[in-house]
């Protein structure tokens, strides 16, 4: 109960820095990268307005820009990638089966990423949509003892090869809900005394803590098979679908 209880408070605690917190904004470096005039984005920034005034909803800058033909797909994720430091991907390679063991789905729709290949058994590229997820990131390379490398992939891209992944078994996955980060942690603990698993991981990414349990030992840093593990994804104070 101790080292559960004590891993609990660890991830409770505030999240590490983010390696890039201060970002140019998007119109900026669409004008600095020679994607937009000055004039261009000010018609932009307007257009946005009255579409926010007209709909429930304010577009996204990146969006109108494409709905209106001043910006293609792949200029906008060159400049979210150098905007986000990281780089723009290939979904070239991508095998769903070799990698759904990386991470509970759940988590992966609700990041907004891929799980994309996994180069000598070290290295695993994630693909995100839009923006890179660093707390998804820090801890897949927990669970997982691998090296993450980050990058974007077109939106529609994205969305093709997703349905791919949807399709994959992926590890079983249980939910727990619990009122307080005490509660969550005697449940883990009596969790991990019914299961006994050969061994057992927590991260947190946001409002959701991750609980991993092997059936076996880890190999060193290469991805479990599917039957090996179980996932178990925890809230603090609220339910599945709510906001944190």
């Amino acid at each position: 109960m101790a080292l559960v209880a004590s891993a609990v408070a660890r991830e409770a605690g505030p999240p590490p820095a983010p390696a890039h917190a201060h970002r140019v904004p998007l119109g900026l470096m669409l004008v600095e990268q020679g994607c937009l005039t000055g004039e261009q984005l000010r018609d932009a920034l307007h257009g946005q307005r009255r579409a926010a005034d007209e709909a429930a909803a304010r577009p996204r800058l990146g969006e109108w820009l494409i709905a209106h033909g001043l910006l293609s797909e792949m200029e906008l994720t060159r400049t979210l990638a150098a905007q986000w430091s990281c780089p723009v991907i290939s979904l070239d390679g991508f095998r769903a089966g070799e990698t759904a063991s990386a991470m509970p789905p759940f988590l992966a729709e609700a990041c907004g990423v891929l799980p994309l290949r996994l180069v000598e058994g070290r290295l695993l590229y994630l693909a995100f949509a839009g923006r890179v997820d660093r707390s998804l990131c820090y801890a897949v390379e927990r669970m997982t003892g691998l090296r993450v490398t980050a990058g974007l992939v077109p939106d529609a891209e994205f969305a093709a090869v997703r349905r791919r992944y949807r399709e994959v078994a992926a590890p079983r996955v249980r939910c727990l809900e619990a009122a307080s980060s005490e509660a969550l942690a005697r449940s883990a603990a009596k969790l991990i005394e019914r299961e006994k698993p050969a061994d057992a991981r927590l991260a947190r990414i946001h409002e959701y803590y991750w609980l991993r349990l092997w059936r076996r030992a880890p190999g060193s840093a290469l991805l479990p098979a599917a039957g090996n593990v179980e996932d178990i994804l925890c809230t603090v104070g609220h339910r599945f679908g709510e906001s944190g």
